[in-house]
């Protein structure tokens, strides 16, 4: 069902990768943590190697097949990892899986509804991306600073290597892409889930995120009694790569 990489041994780390990235995304971690752990890192629909959607979908149903697909793979127990819409999904992995889920991280996320301002902005580039049938340079343009802190080095190779990644989606992609787009900002708000959930809880977010300020992930872990909160400093949305040496140490002292 989903593409994936599945490396190394012992306790289970799965990962869900940010839209408009892919499993890759998670390499720092997976390099730093699959001496000690199994990592398995999923491609999302129309991301990475996964198959395309026919028909619309919602985060439930994405998170039913996340489940679902776990369960194929055997997998009895693990710790859910999500960035950004990987984020988004956790309340709904929990809801379907909770007896299998240990700790839930969710970074650089929010599961409120989008801000009405923010959602008319992502609906209008979906709108044109959808038309294009690509992403155009004006695009990249706006869209590629929203993922990184203000002061990144624009000409850095993580920088330019989304960029061009952004450049060269597939055609075939594209009618995928912007319906998850429209299923992550058209999203229903979740907030009252977090109170319902019984293991432990990590918010995890960039000091700089642009697109999920960090007072989102203060706002979350204000709902859970249990939760712990972290701040990535000079880190923009994808915290993760931007700054891996201080979420490896995060994590690494959580999981």
């Amino acid at each position: 069902m989903f593409s994936y990489v599945d490396e190394g041994q012992g306790e289970v780390l799965v990962f869900i990768h940010s839209y408009l990235w892919d499993k890759e995304m998670w390499r720092p971690q997976i390099d730093f943590f699959k001496d000690r752990y199994r990592c398995i890192s999923i491609d999302l629909f129309g991301h990475g190697n996964s198959p395309l959607l026919d028909i619309e979908t919602d985060l439930e149903t994405i998170a039913k097949d996340i489940v679902l697909f776990l369960e194929n793979l055997e997998i009895t127990m693990y710790t859910y990892i999500g960035l950004s819409v990987g984020g988004m999904l956790a309340p709904y992995m929990y809801k379907h899986d909770k007896d299998r889920i240990r700790k839930i991280i969710m970074m650089d996320t929010y599961v409120g509804v989008e801000p009405h301002t923010t959602q008319e902005l992502y609906f209008n580039l979906l709108d044109t991306i959808e038309k294009t049938h690509k992403i155009p340079e004006p695009l990249i343009e706006k869209i590629a600073p929203m993922f990184f802190s203000p002061q990144v080095d624009r000409n850095s190779k993580l920088y330019l290597d989304f960029a061009n990644h952004l450049r060269t989606l597939k055609p075939e992609n594209i009618p995928t892409i912007v319906k998850m787009g429209y299923a992550i900002f058209g999203r229903y708000g979740v907030l009252e889930y977090l109170s319902h959930i019984q293991v432990p809880l990590i918010f995890i977010t960039g000091e700089c995120d642009i697109p999920r300020p960090f007072k989102e992930a203060q706002e979350m872990a204000k709902l859970n009694a249990h939760s712990e909160l972290y701040s990535v400093k000079n880190a923009g949305h994808i915290s993760n790569l931007e700054n891996s040496d201080e979420v490896n140490r995060i994590l690494d002292s959580i999981i």
